[in-house]
């Protein structure tokens, strides 16, 4: 009798313990990738900012890095598109970096809007950066991807931002991949993925 008694107790035991794991894990579950499975971009690439802040510059280094070919011009036009091959837009809101275009934010935003219209046009892979995690998580920022989220082909971003959830709903929404990293360092690899 304690033979089964002891069996029983180990199977409702485990039962327990997989039941408080799975509602545990549901609040955390979230549909993001380690890297892409395939490349879907080609070098040259074009490396804009969207917002203006200095995050598109310290990507500019990442890529130099990586030995991957393209330019970063922060203030990017759509006309600018021919020479490149994939669009990466580094999102990040600055006021100070805005200032120093001489743009509002609306004309920033027609911009970025402009050049995912003519990406998507030509068929050229756009992915999305945003690197500034928690500092950058501001509404304005927000807005940009939000925006941008329909004509992305892939979004790569810090898992320590407030609207993380948010993010990878929408990602799904559009069917758009996300990978989630936990400091700059990690970037490289799926964004390395993107090209290799």
């Amino acid at each position: 009798m304690k033979k089964y008694s002891l069996a029983a107790f180990l199977l409702f035991l485990c039962v327990g313990v997989m039941l408080v794991n799975q509602r545990t894990s549901e609040g955390e579950k979230m549909n993001t990738w380690p890297n892409l499975p395939a490349p879907i971009g080609e070098a040259p690439m074009l490396i804009t900012s969207a917002g203006q802040a200095t995050e598109g510059k310290v990507f500019s280094f990442i890529t130099k890095d990586l030995h991957l070919e393209g330019d970063y011009r922060p203030r990017a036009l759509a006309s600018d598109l021919y020479d490149y091959s994939t669009l990466v837009i580094v999102a990040g809101y600055s006021p100070h970096g805005l200032n120093q275009t001489y743009r509002s934010i609306k004309e920033e935003k027609k911009r970025v809007h402009r050049l995912l219209h003519e990406a998507e046009r030509s068929s050229i892979p756009t992915i999305l950066i945003h690197m500034g995690g928690a500092a950058r998580d501001d509404e304005i920022t927000w807005s940009i991807m939000e925006e941008s989220m329909h004509h992305l082909d892939y979004v790569i971003g810090f898992r320590e931002m407030k609207q993380k959830k948010e993010l990878v709903k929408l990602a799904d929404d559009y069917d758009v991949p996300v990978t989630l990293v936990d400091e700059m360092e990690d970037l490289r690899t799926p964004f390395n993925s993107v090209f290799r």
